[in-house]
């Protein structure tokens, strides 16, 4: 199955060119790659040395032939090349031979130091029933499993570890080109120098699982990347490596378009007063969030300041704007000729006070993390739909829109026990010619929903989710 290549659908955005991530990031290929096509060997450097601990089966696998590790077997490889502990990503195919209620663990693959003191393990972990990777050294361990589980299927597995540039994804686990699992921070590990398959050590907790295309590639892939190395499907290596290189290729073009418009031909007004505070906002905060430094703009100013020389206001949280009318007329005025807003918290009830959104709310005094359902839209472009994101929370309101509305609801969570109805989370709305978004949490807060932020004023700005005469949506 080829690879969708198409700019309109690369799901990477700024995120690592914005700050010279993907600029310093290596060029993609495969390090290492274990095919087991009827031998432990076949196809390995001469260098990478293989020795059967236990005696290898092989069956029918993915690409060829796959290691059979259902009863016994158990192999370790030298001499690996050296692989990167700040970055990288190992994929690989199983396909388990037990129930999952099985009550041990079945390791399929462990990457160790000379001395064991570090390395990544990949497992089913019997307590949840599930896959787990573990990374371990002396800068302590990080454990990330997934849910779900098929017996006598095929599951493809991706682990991504990345430690370097601007907003590092740290530990993440794929299932069938999905994400699962709770996010987790990584901790660099020393270079592994030993690989084992199949076992956890010889003649214990073997993988009860046939095992298949184990490869490292020299970077690591983004959630797009992963779903697109999946949906390639089981392809031989060299394939595999040439799609993926043309979809990085695609993603950077795609990445430098949008950073171009977004720091060179855009222009973002940040909006603060008496109760809204630039102090949690340096320069420095913008620059980590890959976005430009915006112009201060005070809430006195509004009704006199000339806003059409900005594309996009930004409202941060705190108590929110003291809105005169003149200046509630100014902003709905700036934003109908087609400028946009996105608030965050207070900012978002300063939408609500102006104008900008329509909807009823109500305390939500929860400060923390909450669960939080995402919907298709520009602003949640790459991330998983089907997967619950944890949204940081600091006391914003619950929106509850009205049934005739234009606007949209595209973050949602159920607070209560039991559940009460759904409450709007972020509403997004084109009013006039421009473009509104209202978070009531703070996306800025936590890695897992940053990209949301930017996404926003990306969107709000009209960098993204413009359509061009020809129909396409850039």
């Amino acid at each position: 199955m080829r690879l969708a290549i198409a700019a309109g659908v690369c799901v990477m955005l700024l995120t690592a060119t914005a700050a010279g991530q993907d600029d310093e990031a290596p060029d993609f290929d495969a390090l290492l790659h274990i095919g087991f096509d009827g031998s432990v060997e076949a196809g390995l450097p001469a260098d990478l040395a293989a020795t059967e601990v236990e005696p290898v089966l092989f069956a029918e696998g993915v690409v060829g032939q796959a290691a059979d590790f259902r009863e016994s077997g158990c192999v370790e490889y030298s001499g690996l090349p050296a692989l990167d502990p700040r970055q990288g990503t190992l994929e690989l195919w199983i396909r388990p031979a037990h129930p999952p209620q099985e009550l041990e663990d079945h390791h399929y693959l462990r990457f160790l130091n000379q001395d064991e003191s570090a390395g990544i393990e990949v497992k089913f972990y019997q307590v949840e029933l599930s896959v787990q990777v573990t990374t371990w050294g002396p800068s302590g361990s990080s454990r990330r499993y997934g849910w779900g589980f098929a017996e006598d299927e095929w599951q493809h597995i991706v682990i991504t570890w990345d430690a370097v540039g601007p907003s590092p994804s740290g530990l993440t686990l794929y299932k069938q080109g999905t994400e699962t699992g709770y996010p987790r921070p990584y901790r660099v590990i020393e270079p592994p120098t030993v690989l084992r398959v199949g076992c956890l050590s010889p003649g214990e907790a073997h993988a009860k699982s046939l095992i298949d295309e184990v490869t490292v590639y020299s970077r690591a892939l983004t959630a797009g990347q992963v779903r697109a190395l999946y949906d390639a499907g089981g392809v031989p290596l060299e394939e595999r490596v040439a799609l993926l290189r043309e979809r990085i290729a695609a993603d950077r073009a795609e990445a430098e378009r949008r950073r171009d418009l977004l720091f060179n031909h855009r222009t973002i007004g940040v909006l603060h007063g008496r109760n809204t505070s630039l102090k949690n906002w340096p320069d420095e905060t913008f620059e980590r969030l890959q976005l430009p430094v915006p112009e201060p703009v005070h809430e006195d100013d509004l009704a006199t300041a000339d806003l059409a020389r900005f594309d996009a206001l930004f409202c941060p949280g705190g108590g929110g704007l003291n809105l005169s009318e003149d200046a509630s007329a100014a902003l709905r005025a700036y934003v109908e000729g087609g400028g946009g807003y996105v608030g965050v918290c207070g900012g978002a009830t300063s939408a609500a006070s102006a104008g900008l959104i329509e909807a009823e709310r109500y305390t939500f005094q929860v400060r923390g993390k909450v669960w939080t359902h995402l919907k298709e839209h520009p602003v949640t472009d790459s991330y998983d739909l089907d997967k619950k994101v944890l949204f940081p929370h600091a006391s914003g309101p619950l929106f509850v829109l009205p049934e005739d509305t234009d606007q949209v609801s595209i973050i949602t969570f159920d607070v209560g026990n039991p559940p009460l109805p759904t409450f709007t989370h972020t509403i997004a709305r084109e009013l006039g010619e421009g473009r509104v978004v209202a978070f009531s949490g703070h996306p800025e807060s936590a890695p897992e929903t940053q990209r949301l932020l930017l996404n926003a004023i990306m969107w709000a700005a009209k960098v993204i989710g413009v359509h061009e005469a020809g129909g396409a949506e850039q």
